[in-house]
């Protein structure tokens, strides 16, 4: 044993690796349908750094894996974060606010009834809404502010907070998805109806998108453009991508000035629920499938990897005049999503585009059609984008008590992102990434700083367990069952929020993705996604903001 401990001592790399594979085989072994996923490293870290007190590796690993793990995050969450308050994001967002800042007084309140240093609270607050960035802010703080310490009391300060951390991590986990349960038996959730409520919000049914050819009977309709349509019957996801005018052969691309008529045969794409009830509006089946005939127009799916094309709206792009084409369907990862006006392009999306047959090769060439630049990554953007995050990170922010604090390598870089991934692009310079691209380096930056901070707090982690262990364990869980339970009650009983989207917000609220897995286990319209993005930076931003404030404060 001797032998290993000196050969991981002398290798910082191997050691850092070891921890990521031990950690990456145990977080997926499933215990009654709960798994530590990625979580595990953190806990691998601490059982191997408690070997020796130098089993460790240098700061800048689990640094730079911080600022790598946030900062893609808000890339990935900024353009749904701000969409968000046009709908009840505002309402959601404050709710989550408020619930955190109570949860902060509680566990500030307790900790100090029971005397437990500010370094363990803050430790506390952050493992019983397992929020791993907030945990590293407070890491980082005290780093800043201890500059006169040894070497060994800096580490043994710099342990407390990963201790509490992993001590109240687990129930943090496995409290808020016990309540998921516990709350589908007391209101005897049934999802079908969850996900017709949820719909009217997000616009998405989990059904998958369809297209079915319908003859214009109403004469209600006959002589009016499709714009007119659209807007005299408040239709959002109204799209036809061909038109056969009665008595003619050939089939027609349609805009919004098209003029549908008795007798016209469309095609129209949606999922099942919606085309069932535009279909009564508009007139009856019809077996002639439109589709068929490609003489003339043409479909094909595209891979969007253009950098001219990456970062702008569909509208921006104007395909109806310069290529007679539209596109019908939009895939991202593995959802397709209803197609807005407004919708930005990502690299890696899926486009469906409907043109003429001797257009196509040019349209694909136009969106990029090139797999292997998805794998491409814009290091000049992402460096002057964490560039720019250090750099509000480094910027002290007054407190009442005549203190201050700074949104570091934590919320700095995450603020900037979110900001970055709603502007999307800037000229030339593209600031969204691909989401392969941006998963990886999402995953990349987690396991570092997983690896690094368990590996640091190791060597402490035993001997705080054995003379306060179960008094911190207790703490959590009840910060962690009062903060969800009080949510699940507030959401359902005052909001009547739907349960798909209250699972989803419950996942944010506690960053846990864990809990959003088990969200979609229970629903697969994606529902919870959304109201996962909705306050997911909004949660993120105030637990970094309030566990500091614990630290100042405690």
């Amino acid at each position: 044993m001797e032998f290993i401990i000196q050969i991981l001592l002398e290798n910082k790399i191997l050691l850092l690796f070891i921890v990521i594979a031990l950690g990456y085989f145990l977080g997926k072994i499933n215990l009654g349908g709960f798994s530590f996923g990625v979580a595990a490293v953190l806990f691998v870290g601490i059982a191997i750094g408690s070997l020796h007190p130098e089993m460790h590796l240098p700061d800048m690993v689990y640094t730079l894996g911080l600022v790598l793990f946030v900062y893609t995050i808000g890339l990935r969450s900024g353009a749904s974060f701000f969409a968000s308050f046009k709908k009840s994001g505002l309402r959601d967002n404050l709710m989550v606010a408020v619930i955190l800042t109570l949860a902060a007084l509680l566990t500030l309140a307790l900790g100090t009834w029971l005397g437990i240093p500010k370094t363990l609270v803050a430790g506390l607050y952050c493992g019983a809404l397992t929020n791993t960035p907030a945990l590293a802010a407070v890491v980082e703080s005290l780093q800043s502010d201890t500059a006169k310490l040894s070497p060994e009391a800096l580490r043994v300060l710099l342990s407390e907070p990963v201790v509490g951390y992993s001590l109240a991590y687990p129930i943090g986990v496995m409290g808020v998805i016990v309540l998921f349960q516990l709350g589908m038996k007391i209101w005897r959730v049934d999802m079908k109806v969850e996900q017709k409520a949820t719909a009217e919000i997000t616009g998405l049914s989990g059904e998958e998108v369809l297209n079915t050819n319908v003859v214009i009977t109403n004469p209600q309709i006959s002589g009016k453009t499709i714009g007119e349509i659209e807007k005299l019957y408040n239709l959002e996801h109204f799209i036809i991508s061909r038109h056969l005018p009665r008595g003619k052969t050939e089939i027609n691309l349609p805009n919004d000035d098209t003029i549908l008529s008795k007798g016209d045969i469309i095609t129209l794409v949606g999922n099942p629920s919606e085309l069932k009830s535009i279909l009564k509006l508009l007139g009856q089946k019809t077996e002639t499938d439109l589709s068929l005939d490609r003489k003339t127009l043409d479909f094909r799916r595209i891979f969007v990897s253009r950098r001219s094309v990456i970062g702008k709206t569909i509208q921006e792009l104007d395909l109806q005049n310069r290529f007679n084409a539209i596109i019908t369907r939009l895939r991202r990862g593995d959802m397709d999503l209803p197609i807005e006006d407004d919708m930005v392009l990502e690299a890696g999306d899926r486009v469906r585009v409907i043109a003429p047959k001797e257009n196509m090769n040019v349209i694909s060439k136009f969106f990029g059609d090139s797999y292997q630049h998805l794998s491409e990554v814009d290091y000049i953007s992402i460096s002057i984008g964490i560039s720019l995050g250090l750099l509000l990170g480094m910027i002290p922010i007054p407190l009442p008590n005549g203190t201050s604090f700074k949104l570091g390598f934590a919320a700095g870089p995450l603020l900037v992102a979110l900001v970055l991934g709603k502007i999307s692009r800037t000229g030339n310079v593209i600031w969204i990434m691909s989401y392969n691209a941006n998963f990886t380096l999402r995953q990349i930056g987690v396991v570092f700083f997983l690896a690094g901070i368990g590996l640091k707090a190791g060597y402490s982690f035993f001997s705080t367990f054995q003379t306060a262990g179960l008094q911190l364990i207790g703490l959590g869980a009840i910060i962690t069952i009062l903060t969800a339970g009080t949510t699940i009650l507030l959401a359902r009983l005052f909001f009547k929020m739907p349960y798909n989207w209250l699972m989803g917000l419950m996942a944010a609220m506690h960053t846990q993705p864990a809990c959003l897995a088990f969200a979609n286990e229970k629903d697969d319209t994606g529902a919870a996604n959304i109201a996962y993005a909705t306050v997911f930076p909004t949660a993120m931003v105030i637990k970094i903001l309030l566990a500091q404030l614990l630290l100042a404060w405690g």
